[in-house]
């Protein structure tokens, strides 16, 4: 057997069948004289079809003109490396492809063609134009888009990452994940990178992590493997979304929610109890009128009448607070006699008043009058009258005074009741909201009176607002509405300044 080595154009021979580049040579007049294999399956023509044929059938018409700048440059002894274009196969699809041309000399030295090798990029143009798409999402995704190796160091960090966690990337890059964890949590990144290495994500888990100025944020993370070529896992990216402002609106909601279940409840106690005693005493006048004494027709009567009267107002209340809601409710203005307003709301509350021998002390200026909705200011004198009985023993005391200050109405209802705790002020009034909550409390109530009450005075152009210095001192509620003077005399001055 011969043992001589190939001499070196056998060796170059192989190199060009055995190529996954498509190797071509041409002559100077632009005709193909050699094609590889590779080139064959690049472009679809066999080497008898290409062999011969100007090289142009593989160049679309509107890219001829760069034939004619190659032909130039290798007839000048010029090589061109690494050009980008595109060619056209046999079945007319085009491929995109890099060029490198390098000039054939002779013996002599003389340049006599060209030899061509030409690779397909096609596939590394477009993984490239998708790493360049998915680099756009990462850099302006709003979401913070992190990777970190096995170890937790984190290896890539955006701007999402930036605005949530504070940290720039350059401060990042390098850096343990647990940066951003709080210590009491450190606990979850190792269960994390324990799936991790498992090939398991980690899906839309909430927790929280530490911004660099030491605020935290809550935030939901997903996490999932990031692996090598050959499929073993190298690492973990992590997409971490701010959900702060979801979290405080769920919050809101269950909130709602709650407190919707506990104003039902208490609708349905505050309702049960005058119907049950407008139905037993309308069944007591019904079974037994010949029996029941003068006295006792007239208690029956009272009786009917004062939780009917409760029964109208409660049912009010819950239909005026949805006008409140749906922005429905409407004022109708005229002058109003704060003495008149104060009778009439007196007339109302005293038989409750007497019932629990709670004392009502009156004091009003004479001739207070304000521009307002006489019904509106009525119910908001009702509901502080008669949340101030309430909330008093027997025997206590509940005084109203009235009086000009300035150019405003001041009107204070001021209890000996229960109080309210200085951390309730705030709360006072919010819709829904009362002090004692549930069907047990002491005290009935749905917890819009005073709602409304602001919402009413509020409308007029006042002002309402509560002191008190805590459990068992009493409670004083303070109106301040707009004089008729005051407001007239402000009308007469923008219809001066628009004149």
């Amino acid at each position: 057997m011969d043992q001589r080595p190939p001499d070196s154009s056998s060796r170059l021979a192989a190199i060009v069948s055995s190529s996954e580049d498509a190797i071509i040579s041409k002559d100077l007049n632009g005709y193909i004289t050699s094609w590889n294999g590779a080139a064959e399956r690049m472009f679809g023509y066999t080497a008898d079809e290409a062999v011969g044929q100007p090289i142009t059938i593989l160049i679309p018409e509107a890219r001829r003109s760069e034939e004619d700048h190659v032909l130039a440059q290798i007839r000048a002894g010029v090589g061109i490396e690494h050009y980008e274009t595109t060619r056209r196969r046999k079945d007319g699809s085009e491929v995109t492809v890099s060029l490198a041309v390098s000039p054939i000399r002779d013996a002599s030295g003389v340049v006599v063609g060209a030899s061509k090798i030409v690779r397909d990029i096609t596939e590394s143009k477009r993984l490239e134009r998708e790493a360049l798409r998915l680099a756009a999402i990462v850099a302006s995704s709003v979401d913070a888009i992190v990777s970190k190796d096995l170890n937790g160091i984190i290896q890539t960090w955006n701007r999402g990452a930036e605005r949530i966690f504070g940290f720039t990337s350059e401060e990042a890059v390098g850096k343990s994940i647990t940066i951003i964890i709080p210590e009491e949590r450190l606990g979850e990144e190792t269960e994390v990178l324990t799936r991790i290495r498992a090939g398991l994500s980690v899906e839309h888990f909430e927790t929280v992590r530490r911004r660099k100025d030491g605020t935290l944020v809550d935030i939901s993370l997903t996490v999932s493997p990031v692996r090598a070529l050959n499929g073993t896992v190298i690492g973990a990216s992590k997409i971490a979304r701010d959900v702060t402002e979801q979290k405080r609106l769920r919050e809101q909601a269950e909130d709602a929610s709650r407190l919707k279940d506990e104003f039902l409840a208490v609708l349905s106690h505050e309702l049960r109890t005058p119907l049950n005693t407008v139905l037993g005493y309308s069944r007591m006048l019904r079974r037994d009128p010949e029996k029941m004494t003068e006295d006792a027709r007239a208690r029956a009567l009272d009786a009917l009448e004062r939780n009917a009267d409760t029964l109208t107002r409660l049912v009010n209340d819950v239909l005026d607070t949805s006008r409140v809601v749906t922005g429905k409710l409407r004022l109708s203005f005229d002058t109003c006699s704060i003495q008149r307003l104060v009778d009439e709301a007196l007339e109302t509350v005293q038989p409750t008043a007497d019932a629990k021998r709670v004392a009502l002390d009156v004091d009003v200026e004479p001739k207070l009058a304000v521009l307002g909705d006489h019904d509106r200011l009525l119910q908001v004198l009702w509901n502080l009258l008669s949340n101030a009985i309430k909330f008093t023993a027997p025997e206590g005391r509940v005084s109203l005074t009235a009086s000009k200050q300035g150019g405003s109405v001041e009107i204070r209802v001021t209890d000996s009741g229960v109080g309210i705790a200085k951390e309730h002020l705030p709360f006072v009034f919010q819709r829904f909201w009362q002090a004692h909550t549930g069907v047990s409390r002491e005290f009935g109530g749905l917890g819009i009176g005073l709602a409304l009450a602001r919402h009413l005075v509020e409308m007029h152009g006042g002002r309402i607002g509560v002191e008190s210095e805590g459990i068992g001192h009493g409670t004083t509620f303070t109106v301040g509405l707009p004089s008729t003077n005051a407001v007239l005399a402000r009308e007469r001055h923008l219809r001066s300044v628009g004149k």
